[in-house]
C-alpha cells in the first residue's frame, strides 16, 4: 500500500514537473510552429483573470500590466464558477513575408457569452467575435456547435488574441488554434463519429420499443425510455450535436440536459427493478426504485427553475444516487445468485464509470481526450448488447415455457374435452334465449336422444324440456343477477313424456364467441326427490300406525291457532289416553300392544272420515283436531271416537281385551295463542276424565275447576323443578312435645316450605300435590335429607340435643331404588348417628307399597333409626295393616283430634288408635292440639305425644334453635 501511495505521488511530481516546464518553455507562439503541428493547443500559451462584468476592451488594453495575469498549468483547464467574467489572451507572430489566415476553435458549445477581440502592434484593437448562446448557430461566423474565429495575421507582425467569456456555470478552455484544411478535416471526422454514436443511441431506443410491442416486456420500454432520454440528455450536455438537432435554439440545451438525465435516470431504475426482478425477489429495493424514480422526476421538473450552476450540482447528486442504487441492487442480488445479476452488475459498472470520466473531464480533474467524450457511447452499446442478449435469453425460455404450457393446455383440453363427453352429469351450453349450443352424452341420454344432433334437430328451444317454462325464466334471472346459480331444481320431460327432477347447476358467461351465454351441468334426482318424499313423510309420521307423529301435529295446530287468531273462526281439540292398554302391554307383550295400536287407529280413521286430523302423540294418547266445528258438533265425532274404543275387541292368543279411552275437549278461538298451553289444557282436560272413572269425555270450559287444579298443578311442576335447580326450599321445624314425660332432649318434626322467582313463600298444599303427581317427591325427598343432615354438621351443638327429628319420606322414594343408597350415602358423609333420626310415611303409601315400605323399614330400623306411620286413621284397613308394619309412632290423623271435644266418635277413635298402639307396643302422636283442653284430655287418656298449633307453630331452624335449643321443656303459651 505505501508502494501504490509513494509511487502515485512521483507520478504527479513528474506531470507537475513537465506542465511547468511547458509553461515556461512555450510562451510565444509563431505561424511556423502552427505549420508544423497544424493543431495548437491554446492552454499552455493563453494567461487568464476574472475582472468585473462592466470592464471592456480598451480598459483591459489601457492596464494590461496591472492586471495579474494568469498561467494554465493544464492544455485543457477549467476554470470554478463566477459571477464576474473571464478574460483570456495569448500573442502570436507572423515572421514571414505574407499574410496569414487562422481559426481560433473554442470548442465548448454551451458557454453563455464570447467575445474576441484581435490587437495589433500599433495597439488598434479590433471585435472580431461578439456571440452568445441565445443567437442561433446559422448567424455566427461559422455554423457551428463550436464557436470559431477567423484570425487573419499580417506579415512580419504581432499579434495579441483577447477573448472575454461570460457563463452561468464551469468554464472550460478547449481552445485550440488550426488551419483551415485541418478544421474542415477534423470537423468532419468528429461530425461522423459523434453522428455515428448518437444514432446508435437511437437505433438502441427504437429497436427496444419494437422488441417491447413484439413481446411485452416492459423492461424493453424502460430501457428504451432510457436510451431516448440519455441520448437527449448527452446530445445537450455536450453541446455537440445542437447544430444538427435544434440550431435555431441552442440556449434550451441547458434546460432539456437537466429535465432529460431527470426522466432517463428514473427511466432505468425501472429498468433495474424490472430487469432484476426486484417486486418478486427484493421488496425493499423494488420500493427504493419506485421512489427514486419520483424524486428524478420531481428533480427534473423542479430543475427547469434553478440557475445552470444549481443545475449541474442537482445532476451531479442524482447521478451519485442513481448510480449507488443500480451498483448497490445488482451487487445484492449478484451476492444472492439470482440469474442475469453479474451481467447487469458489469454493464451499469462500465456506464457509471462512463458518467464519471465525463464529469470528471467537465470539472477539470482529467483531461478531455477519446474516452472522456466517447466512452458513454460505447458502454451504452455495450451494456446493450450484453443486456439484450440476457432479455432475449430470457425471452426464448418464456416462449419455450409458454409453448410447453400451451402444449400442456392442449392436452389438457383434449382431456376435458374427454371427461366433459364422458362425464356422468349432463354438461350443455344455450343462448339467453334457450337454443342449445353445444350439449354431452350424458345430457343426450337425460333427456332420452342418441346424440347431439338429433336432440338439435328435435329440439330447437331448452324451454321445451321443462314442465313449468317460467322454471326457467327464474333460472335465467338469476343467473344474471348472481353470475352462477347452485342446485336449481326443475321438472323436465323426457322425449318419452316421463317426468323427471333434475338439479341444475348454472354460470352466466356475457362473452363469448357466440355472444351471452348460459354454460350449465345437471343430474337426474328423481329418485332423491322420492327418497326426500318418503323421508318427509317417516318425519311427519308415526312408523308403527301411520298416523302424523306429535311435530307435525303441533305444526298443523300451530296454523290453526293463527287461523283462529287472524280469521276468527274456531275449531276444537281432542286429547285421547287409551284405559287399560297397560293390561295388554304387559299380559301379552309389547308386539301385541303394537298389533292393538294398529289394529285400533284404522278404527278411528274410518270413523273420522275426513272430520278431522288424527296423529299419535305418545304410547297410547292420540290427539285430532276436528276444523271449524265445535260444541255439540265436535261432541258428537268424540263420542263416535269414543264409542268405537269401547266397542273394539282385540283377540291374542285365544283371549279377549277390550280397552277404553279418556277425551279431553278443549275449543280453539282467538283467546288461543300459544300451542303449549293449549296442549297442556287438553292433557289436563283428558286426565280430569280419567279422574271421574275413566272412559268418558270431559269438555274444558273457562269456569272448569278440576282441569284448572289439574292445570295449575301442571305449571307448579315447571316452578318445583327450577326451585330445585336454584335453591328455592326452605326448612322449618315444628315442636312434638312429650306430654307424659318431659324431657331436655328435642322432638320434632322437619317440614319443607318453597319460595317463587319473587322470593314468596308458596303454600304447601300448592306444590306438593303436584310434585307427588307428577313424581317430583323423589328430589324433594333428597334435597330435605341432604340440606338438612349438611345444617346438623355445622351444628354440633344442637345435634347434641336431639332426641329425634322426623323426617317425612314420600311412597315413590320408598319404591326408587337408588333412594336407600341416597340416605345410607348422606349419613356416612355427614357423620349423623342413626338413632337422631325417625322417618314418617303416610298409611296409604304404606299400604299401596307394603313390600318395598318393609324392606325400606327393616334396613333403616336395623341400623337405629326409628319409623312413624303418618296420617293414621284416614285408610280404610288401617288396623289390618299395622301389625304387619314394624314402625315406632303412629301419628293419629288430625281430623280426630281437632274436634274431640265436641264429637264424642272422634274421641272414641283417638282412644281406640292409642289402645291398639300401647297393645302392639307403639308410641303414639296426636296431630292438630290446637288447644290447652285438647292437651289436656289427650294427656288423660295417655297420648305420649302432642304436635300442632296449641304447642307451637312451625319455625326456621335457626329461629326453632334459639326458642328451644337451651331447653327441650314446653310450657303451654310460651
Amino acid at each position: 500500500m505505501k508502494f501504490v501511495t509513494r509511487f502515485y505521488l512521483l507520478v504527479v511530481f513528474l506531470l507537475g514537473f513537465i506542465a511547468w516546464q511547458q509553461t515556461a518553455i512555450a510562451q510565444q507562439l509563431s505561424v511556423e510552429q502552427l505549420k508544423q503541428q497544424k493543431k495548437v493547443v491554446l492552454g499552455q500559451y493563453l494567461k487568464y483573470q476574472s475582472l468585473e462584468q462592466q470592464v471592456d476592451i480598451q480598459t483591459v488594453v489601457e492596464r494590461f500590466k496591472l492586471v495579474d495575469w494568469q498561467s494554465f498549468t493544464k492544455d485543457v483547464a477549467v476554470l470554478p464558477y463566477s459571477q464576474q467574467a473571464y478574460w483570456f489572451y495569448f500573442d502570436i507572430s507572423n515572421s514571414s513575408f505574407t499574410q496569414q489566415s487562422l481559426y481560433l476553435d473554442y470548442q465548448f458549445p454551451l458557454v453563455d457569452h464570447i467575445t474576441v477581440y484581435q490587437q495589433d502592434s500599433t495597439n488598434g484593437v479590433v471585435e472580431i467575435m461578439d456571440t452568445n448562446l441565445s443567437q442561433s448557430i446559422d448567424e455566427r461566423l461559422l455554423p457551428s456547435a463550436d464557436f470559431i474565429v477567423p484570425l487573419e495575421l499580417a506579415a512580419n507582425s504581432q499579434t495579441r488574441i483577447f477573448i472575454r467569456i461570460e457563463n452561468d456555470g464551469l468554464v472550460q478552455v478547449p481552445m485550440y488554434l488550426v488551419e483551415q484544411t485541418w478544421l474542415t478535416t477534423d470537423k468532419s471526422t468528429n461530425s461522423f463519429w459523434l453522428g455515428a454514436g448518437l444514432a446508435l443511441l437511437v437505433v438502441l431506443s427504437i429497436f427496444s420499443l419494437i422488441v417491447y410491442v413484439l413481446n411485452r416486456d416492459v423492461s424493453f420500454l424502460y430501457y428504451a425510455v432510457f436510451s431516448t432520454f440519455f441520448f437527449i440528455y448527452y446530445s445537450a450536455a455536450t453541446g455537440y450535436p445542437i447544430e444538427f438537432l435544434w440550431p435555431s435554439h441552442p440556449a434550451i440545451s441547458q434546460d432539456l440536459s437537466m429535465f432529460s438525465l431527470g426522466i432517463s435516470l428514473a427511466g432505468v431504475c425501472l429498468f433495474a427493478s424490472e430487469f432484476l426482478h426486484l417486486r418478486e425477489k427484493v421488496q425493499w429495493l423494488h420500493k427504493s426504485a419506485i421512489g427514486l424514480c419520483v424524486v428524478f422526476a420531481v428533480c427534473a421538473l423542479a430543475g427547469l427553475f434553478l440557475s445552470h450552476y444549481q443545475q449541474i450540482q442537482l445532476q451531479v447528486a442524482m447521478f451519485v444516487a442513481c448510480a449507488g442504487f443500480l451498483v448497490a441492487s445488482g451487487v445484492y442480488v449478484w451476492v444472492k445468485r439470482y440469474q442475469d445479476a453479474g451481467r447487469f452488475v458489469i454493464c451499469f459498472s462500465l456506464i457509471t464509470l462512463s458518467c464519471a470520466l465525463f464529469a470528471a473531464n467537465r470539472f477539470g480533474i482529467i483531461p478531455r481526450n477519446i474516452v472522456t467524450e466517447y466512452s458513454l457511447l460505447v458502454s451504452q452499446f455495450f451494456a446493450f448488447i450484453v443486456i439484450f442478449e440476457a432479455l432475449s435469453s430470457r425471452i426464448k425460455q418464456e416462449r419455450s415455457q409458454r409453448l410447453k404450457a400451451q402444449l400442456e393446455a392442449l392436452h389438457h383440453y383434449e382431456q376435458f374435452y374427454d371427461i366433459y363427453e364422458n362425464a356422468v352429469e349432463g354438461h350443455f351450453t344455450t343462448t339467453v334465449d334457450g337454443r342449445l349450443l353445444r350439449a354431452n352424452k350424458a345430457f343426450c341420454d337425460l333427456v332420452g336422444y342418441i346424440n347431439f344432433e338429433e336432440l338439435a334437430h328435435s329440439i330447437e328451444n331448452i324451454l321445451e324440456l321443462y314442465v313449468a317454462p317460467d322454471e326457467r325464466e327464474k333460472l335465467v334471472a338469476r343467473a344474471k343477477e348472481f353470475g352462477r346459480v347452485y342446485g336449481f331444481e326443475a321438472q323436465w320431460r323426457r322425449t318419452n313424456g316421463k317426468k323427471i327432477w333434475v338439479s341444475i347447476n348454472l354460470r352466466f358467461e356475457p362473452k363469448t364467441p357466440e355472444g351471452p351465454a348460459l354454460i350449465g351441468s345437471l343430474i337426474d334426482i328423481s329418485q332423491k326427490k322420492r327418497s326426500d318424499k318418503q323421508l318427509q313423510f317417516l318425519a311427519a309420521h308415526d312408523s308403527l300406525t301411520g298416523l302424523l307423529n306429535r311435530r307435525e301435529f303441533e305444526r298443523i295446530l300451530n296454523e290453526a291457532l293463527i287461523e283462529c287468531s287472524q280469521s276468527k273462526v274456531k275449531h276444537t281439540l281432542l286429547y285421547m289416553d287409551l284405559d287399560q292398554f297397560k293390561v295388554v302391554n304387559d299380559t301379552c307383550g309389547h308386539k301385541a300392544g303394537d298389533i292393538l295400536l294398529r289394529q285400533l287407529t284404522d278404527e278411528l280413521k274410518d270413523i273420522l272420515n275426513k272430520q278431522g286430523i288424527i296423529a299419535r302423540l305418545g304410547g297410547d294418547e292420540f290427539g285430532v283436531l276436528i276444523k271449524n266445528k265445535i260444541g255439540d258438533d265436535a261432541f258428537v265425532i268424540a263420542f263416535q271416537l269414543k264409542q268405537a274404543v269401547q266397542d273394539f275387541r282385540f283377540v291374542w292368543e285365544g283371549r279377549v281385551f277390550t280397552v277404553g279411552v279418556s277425551i279431553g275437549l278443549v275449543e280453539l278461538n282467538e283467546e288461543n295463542h300459544f300451542i303449549d298451553e293449549v296442549m297442556s289444557i287438553a292433557d289436563t282436560a283428558c286426565y280430569a276424565a280419567k279422574d271421574k272413572g275413566r272412559n268418558r269425555i270431559h269438555a274444558y270450559t273457562e269456569s272448569d275447576e278440576d282441569v284448572k287444579t289439574r292445570h295449575n298443578e301442571m305449571q307448579q311442576v315447571a316452578k318445583i323443578n327450577d326451585a330445585l335447580a336454584n335453591d328455592r326450599f326452605a326448612l322449618q321445624a315444628q315442636l312434638i312435645y312429650n306430654m307424659q314425660q318431659p324431657t331436655e332432649m328435642l322432638h320434632y318434626e322437619l317440614l319443607i316450605r318453597m319460595f317463587d322467582e319473587e322470593d314468596n313463600l308458596v303454600p304447601p298444599g300448592l306444590f306438593l300435590p303436584a310434585a307427588e303427581r307428577y313424581g317430583l317427591m323423589p328430589s324433594i325427598d333428597k334435597w330435605v335429607i341432604n340440606h338438612y343432615f349438611a345444617w346438623l354438621q355445622h351444628n354440633p351443638l344442637h345435634m347434641a340435643k336431639v332426641g329425634k327429628c322426623a323426617i317425612n319420606l314420600s311412597g315413590p322414594s320408598l319404591a326408587e331404588e337408588s333412594m336407600q343408597n341416597y340416605i345410607l350415602d348422606c349419613f356416612d358423609h355427614y357423620k349423623i348417628p342413626y338413632n337422631k333420626i325417625c322417618f314418617e310415611i303416610t298409611e296409604s303409601m304404606a299400604i299401596q307399597q307394603l313390600d318395598a315400605t318393609l324392606s325400606f323399614i327393616k334396613c333403616f330400623r336395623d341400623l337405629g333409626c326409628s319409623f312413624a306411620l303418618d296420617d293414621f286413621g284416614s285408610g280404610f284397613s288401617s288396623y289390618g295393616y299395622l301389625k304387619n308394619l314394624p314402625v315406632d309412632y303412629l301419628k293419629i290423623d288430625g281430623s280426630f283430634v281437632k274436634d274431640m271435644l265436641v264429637d264424642p266418635i272422634d274421641r272414641a277413635m283417638v282412644k281406640s288408635i292409642y289402645e291398639v298402639a300401647k297393645a302392639i307396643g307403639m308410641e303414639t302422636v296426636a296431630e292438630f292440639v290446637e288447644s290447652e283442653d285438647i292437651l289436656a284430655d289427650l294427656r288423660g287418656i295417655g297420648i305420649n305425644y302432642g304436635q300442632g298449633y296449641g304447642i307451637a307453630k312451625p319455625m326456621n331452624l335457626d329461629d326453632f334453635v334459639k326458642k328451644f335449643g337451651r331447653s327441650g321443656r314446653f310450657e303451654m303459651g310460651s
